[in-house]
């Protein structure tokens, strides 16, 4: 599991979107590209636990007046994405 950190999730993301370039280039050694990997699994942890905090706020802030979660669907801002149409699929992912 990650430690707890002084970077935010955007950076989180921002660094693990980095390794995945390099990843994808093949251009990184065996060791480096071990390295690598275990740091991108470390923040792909550290933003999944920043979601799920943020998603528990959230859930927190949503209860009805009878103590009920309120659960809503986010719809997208931009409902013509071709990302939010086209999900990645497994090949795609690289965490």
């Amino acid at each position: 599991m990650a430690k707890k950190t002084d970077i935010s999730f955007e950076q989180a993301l921002s660094e693990l979107e980095q390794i995945a370039e390099k990843l994808e280039r093949g251009q990184l050694t065996l060791e480096e590209s071990i390295k690598a990997y275990e740091r991108g699994m470390e923040l792909r942890s550290l933003c999944q636990g920043i979601l799920a905090e943020a998603e528990g706020k959230i859930e927190y802030l949503s209860k009805s007046a009878s103590g009920e979660t309120q659960k809503k669907t986010a719809s997208p801002k931009n409902e013509g994405s071709t990302r939010a149409a086209n999900p990645p699929s497994e090949d795609d992912e690289l965490f």
